[in-house]
């Protein structure tokens, strides 16, 4: 007699909004934050308080070097108990995308190259590239698992700060780049972008853009950290200080909070 089929099971705290990523329109880059296993759940707590919205998938990956993802809002938080190789400490963005072969695609037409080739992992698919600006994004498909379905998001637990604090990937190129990099991010992110001037900085000017989930910040003024901890930006409104602030967040993650409503919107854009 044969025995019967068992569909495996699915690692304990295992969800995800959205299965299947086949459904989604295009690219979603996520800023991504590597901690420790230990300060999962204190950090999924942290950020749903401060953007207002739930945690929209979490995954144990016990296969793949015992790591544990969770997603909130534009933030995915990596979980592991070993230290973290130089490459995904060097990786910029993660994104989820509707098919890895597509997208694979539209990083070669760009100019982008391969670094890690597709392989298959619990979630679905993987994939490390390098950008034509040099930085590196793992790409993710998402498919369900065998009886896996979806789980609707819960409620918001940030009260009336939902919605009004938004997280996004940041990146600071030269002004003299900044065109051609915003062009190269519309087609990667499939976005187009929305581009303002901070007008009132006459000795340092600035440009951004936002594409997607990033904003470009084109500036030739260097990072008071040269860069190494300002991975992040916050969109939320600076309460009449100005259009750009600077706020700490765990881990010593340097972010700078943008009110984009207080810098002036491109002409044409």
């Amino acid at each position: 007699m044969t025995a019967p089929q068992t569909t495996p099971a699915l690692p304990d705290r295992w969800f995800r909004t959205t299965p299947d990523s086949s459904v989604r329109g295009g690219p979603r880059l996520l800023a991504r934050s590597l901690i420790r296993a230990a300060d999962l759940d204190e950090r999924i707590g942290f950020y749903e308080q401060l953007f207002g919205v739930p945690a929209d998938l979490r995954m144990p990956i016990p296969d793949f070097g015992g790591l544990e993802l969770a997603a909130v809002g534009n933030l995915l938080l990596i979980a592991s108990v070993r230290p973290f190789t130089p490459i995904q400490r060097q990786t910029a963005y993660s994104l989820i995308v509707p098919s890895l072969v597509a997208q694979l695609e539209t990083v070669r037409r760009a100019g982008g190259t391969v670094v890690e080739p597709p392989e298959r992992i619990l979630p679905g698919a993987r994939a490390r590239v390098r950008y034509p600006d040099g930085s590196l994004a793992e790409l993710v498909e998402h498919r369900p698992q065998p009886g896996e379905e979806p789980r609707p998001p819960a409620a918001a637990t940030g009260g009336d700060r939902a919605g009004r604090t938004r997280l996004v990937a940041r990146r600071k190129v030269p002004l003299t780049a900044f065109d051609e990099a915003v062009a190269s991010y519309e087609k990667l992110l499939e976005a187009e972008a929305r581009v303002h001037e901070v007008r009132h900085r006459p000795a340092a000017p600035l440009t951004l853009a936002l594409v997607g989930n990033l904003l470009l910040i084109g500036s030739d003024e260097p990072d008071p950290d040269g860069g190494a901890a300002t991975a992040v930006a916050l969109l939320a409104s600076t309460e009449g200080h100005g259009p750009r602030a600077m706020v700490s967040l765990p881990d010593g993650v340097l972010a700078e909070v943008w009110d984009l409503d207080a810098a002036g919107r491109r002409p044409g854009r």
